[in-house]
């Protein structure tokens, strides 16, 4: 049922204007049967969709306000349909007020906080290299301190000396640590989990910081330096493999290709088509070589350097090698660091999808507890540990009679049990993943705790939220007037046999304006065609079908005609001229041969074929099916004007001036 409701939500939300009307929005403009629509939704639909810096025409008023008894016709019909009861369309109404309430379930402090943090990271890049001493995911989290002693023990390695690579290699559990020593090369904020991002930017240079723990497990950091963003680069590149067992004449051969493959790309040969045939690495080849923007870190060490020494567009590097075989590089284009007001929405979208948003949540959710005075009992929410087992990790946990039910949360006046998070727990058992089941005790609580406390602040948003309120009530009734309007009017205007039907009722409306039937006759013999044109003009042959002349032609001449017959209009470019032409023939010399125009008919009004205006028709009949329905809702329903508030309205807009 996902679907782009915006094109049919003409009523949209644009903030509240109704203070500068003499009107409140709650007053009840009309009435359809005993519903109030109120002068607050009219006020947003004519807002949206009328300049109002001018005074207004009562005319434009009243179409508008025509317009919007029928929208609002159509939302009643489709609720008394009972369309909004569908669990699909529950399902679609609630996702997306899910998301409509995520932009008022912010910590907006935090939000900016992050956001100028962000900013400046991205402005600077890190050195750094790392070495993880990895937890594994079923070790209970009061079990990690030996984890957390080996990685002191590592640094301390470090601190007294031992080279880097040296520790890495024998400690470290990143699989690259085989490569690269644990050198991670250059990047900056977004391109590392936020708590390792966090150390890096914070470790001075030159110094290794404490074990800093991510989902990964700990890590000792080495910074080595700091330097400012290079940003991003647009690159191309052609590669020859080589594999890592490949014979010294199997390199020597690589290398003799690379150098044949730049020699064409310097020559004028098209980059991107000697890269679709000739590069070894096949997901850029498709797309002539091309690269997604990156940036330092985002590609090998070796790669990036040449990348980003590369000083203007379209320079192509020399052949140079990396670990994986030969490159040449060509830069596509180059940008900088922008503004933090240009790069302010990408830097949301950004925190939006980082781990660093959970510090916005677990901004909100302490707000949320001193606010509404939240108590939690620990002490009871432990004796759920006697009742849970192993079948957790079957998903088969059920609950049991609890000996005793006691309050395990209460804020704003709210109680929530034992048994309410068992039941809970119930739901999310499939989660405990390799989880302890003390630690999925406690992680459970948590979320629990969290989504109660976030429930209960999103129900009060349209209390709080006036802007809320409307957005969600805008979109419920463009969902409404979506699927019914594509129940009465949309689908039956896409039934063939309705198209049909409806085509031949009404075909004198579907009509040709001045159309061309002509005939291109093609003739490879140059040397006929004063005899081709003498003999199509004569009287003998004049009257003949261009196939029937075609026919006769080369049956006298033994040459070949070609015929292809055609009908156009003047907008057609090889009729544009065609009155200018002096016989009713036209000659063009090509490559091929002589192309000669014939003008057979001229014609205007001719009735369409259902093909050539399948959508006029398809057009015509919706609306059709729309006056014939709105006809029918205004017969069902009673619409009854309040004519004080309306006149009141109509005053207040029509002679409405610019401020």
């Amino acid at each position: 049922m996902k679907r782009i409701v915006g094109i049919c939500l003409l009523f949209i939300y644009i903030g509240s204007s109704s203070a500068i009307f003499a009107q409140q929005p709650s007053d009840t403009l009309f009435l359809i049967d005993n519903t109030p629509v109120t002068v607050g939704e009219f006020y947003n639909l004519y807002l949206k969709n009328v300049n109002i810096q001018n005074s207004i025409p009562d005319s434009t008023l009243q179409s508008y306000m025509d317009l919007f008894v029928n929208f609002r016709l159509k939302v009643q019909a489709a609720k008394d349909l009972k369309i909004d009861t569908s669990k699909a369309f529950q399902n679609e109404y609630h996702s997306y007020v899910d998301q409509l309430a995520e932009s008022y379930l912010i910590d907006s402090t935090t939000l900016n906080k992050l956001i100028d943090e962000a900013y400046q990271r991205l402005k600077v890049e890190v050195s750094a290299s790392h070495i993880l001493i990895a937890i594994p995911p079923s070790v209970d989290s009061k079990d990690t301190l030996k984890y957390y002693q080996k990685a002191l023990e590592t640094r301390n390695r470090l601190l007294n000396g031992e080279p880097f690579g040296k520790v890495a290699l024998s400690t470290s559990n990143d699989p690259s640590v085989s490569r690269n020593n644990g050198y991670l090369g250059w990047f900056s904020a977004f391109q590392m989990v936020y708590p390792f991002e966090n150390a890096a930017y914070n470790t001075p240079e030159d110094s290794i910081s404490m074990p800093v723990r991510t989902r990964f497990g700990y890590h000792i950091i080495k910074v080595h330096g700091r330097r400012p963003s290079k940003g991003e680069i647009k690159i191309a590149h052609i590669m020859v493999r080589v594999q890592p067992n490949a014979t010294p004449e199997e390199v020597e051969n690589a290398r003799k290709k690379i150098l044949d493959l730049y020699k064409k790309v310097t020559s004028g040969e098209d980059f991107a088509a000697v890269a679709r045939q000739e590069s070894d690495d096949k997901a850029s080849a498709k797309n002539g070589g091309e690269f997604p923007w990156v940036h330092s870190g985002q590609i090998i060490p070796e790669f990036e350097a040449v990348a980003f020494s590369l000083d203007h567009d379209g320079q192509i590097s020399e052949p140079f090698q990396s670990q994986f075989g030969w490159h040449i590089i060509k830069r596509i284009a180059k940008k900088e660091v922008s503004t933090k007001e240009e790069m302010l929405p990408e830097i949301k979208k950004m925190i939006s999808r980082d781990s660093r948003s959970s510090q916005m949540t677990a901004a909100l959710i302490n707000h949320l507890k001193k606010q509404y005075n939240f108590k939690a009992n620990m002490v009871a929410v432990q004796q759920l540990v006697s009742y849970l087992d192993s079948s957790l990790y079957k998903g088969q946990w059920k609950i049991q009679p609890l000996k005793n039910n006691p309050t395990v949360i209460a804020f704003a006046g709210k109680q929530y049990t034992l048994n309410d998070f068992a039941t809970y727990i119930e739901t999310v058992q499939k989660t405990i993943g390799q989880k302890s089941i003390s630690d999925f005790l406690n992680l459970s609580f948590s979320e629990y705790s969290n989504k109660l406390l976030v429930d209960y602040e999103k129900s009060l948003l349209p209390t709080i939220y006036p802007a809320y309120k409307e957005l969600a009530q805008e979109y419920l009734q463009g969902m409404l007037l979506f699927e019914i309007s594509n129940r009465i009017v949309w689908e039956p205007a896409s039934d063939s046999a309705k198209i049909a039907e409806f085509y031949n009722a009404h075909k004198s409306n579907y009509k040709w304006g001045e159309r061309l039937y002509y005939t291109i006759y093609t003739l490879k013999d140059t040397l006929l065609l004063n005899k081709l044109e003498k003999q199509r003009l004569s009287k003998k042959y004049a009257k003949l079908s261009p196939n029937e002349f075609a026919k006769e032609f080369e049956k006298k001449t033994k040459s070949t005609l070609t015929v292809e017959q055609k009908v156009g209009d003047i907008s057609t470019p090889e009729l544009s001229n065609y009155k200018s032409w002096k016989e009713p023939l036209s000659t063009h010399h090509t490559s091929n041969g002589i192309k000669i125009w014939e003008v057979n008919k001229i014609t205007n009004g001719d009735i369409k074929d259902l093909n050539d205006c399948r959508g006029e028709v398809i057009s015509d009949l919706q609306k059709d099916l729309e006056t014939e329905w709105l006809q029918e809702l205004k017969s069902k329903y009673k619409v009854t004007f309040n004519k004080k508030t309306l006149n009141e309205v109509k005053h207040s807009l029509c002679n409405i001036s610019a401020q």
